[in-house]
């Protein structure tokens, strides 16, 4: 009985070493795209941002059903050590609607920046799609990371955010960069 116990053990230990093993090398995109493909979403793509802890789900899907699942199945995968930017579209709306939408919160955006005295010589980009900003560039500070993020999410139209802004210390003439979180 003793040895049954103990094969039992080893066994499960082994199974369970394996999968660690194997899992080990996947990325938090890997993960979620194997998620969806597993729980048959198609036409879904991910972008995995590895620095900003980052997934992206693009594409165009049937329903906002699918929509809401593809964002259910990888919030899960991806839990609280990362976000996920839900930038799918649904099949039959409206693309030039979504587009115009989109360009005007972009150059929303943009206006805001250019008046803003601390922020308008900063190297500062907006990516718009489907209502969600991606942020990139550089700040001076992490009080300018802040005020970006707050000023995009003030945004009319904005349905989230991802500031990837780095910041950089002084003039960024020397390129050298303070860690800076992910997020807001």
């Amino acid at each position: 009985m003793r040895s049954l116990v103990r094969l039992l053990s080893v066994a499960v230990l082994s199974v369970g070493l394996s999968a660690a093993a194997c899992s080990s090398g996947n990325t938090t995109g890997d993960r979620v795209d194997k998620a969806l493909k597993d729980a048959n979403v198609k036409n879904v793509n991910v972008d995995f941002d590895r620095n900003s802890n980052v997934v992206h789900l693009k594409g165009k899907v049937d329903t906002t059903y699918d929509k809401d699942r593809a964002d259910q199945i990888a919030t899960s995968v991806v839990g609280t050590t990362g976000k996920v930017m839900n930038e799918i579209t649904v099949e039959g709306m409206d693309d030039k609607t979504a587009d115009d939408m989109d360009s005007q919160i972009k150059s929303r955006l943009d206006d805001a920046v250019k008046a803003d005295t601390n922020l308008n010589d900063r190297n500062i980009d907006f990516k718009v799609n489907n209502g969600v900003v991606t942020v990139t560039g550089d700040v001076q500070s992490a009080q300018e990371k802040q005020r970006v993020g707050d000023l995009v999410k003030g945004t009319t139209g904005v349905k989230d955010v991802a500031n990837e802004l780095t910041v950089k210390t002084g003039n960024g003439a020397n390129g050298r960069t303070r860690g800076t979180a992910p997020g807001r």
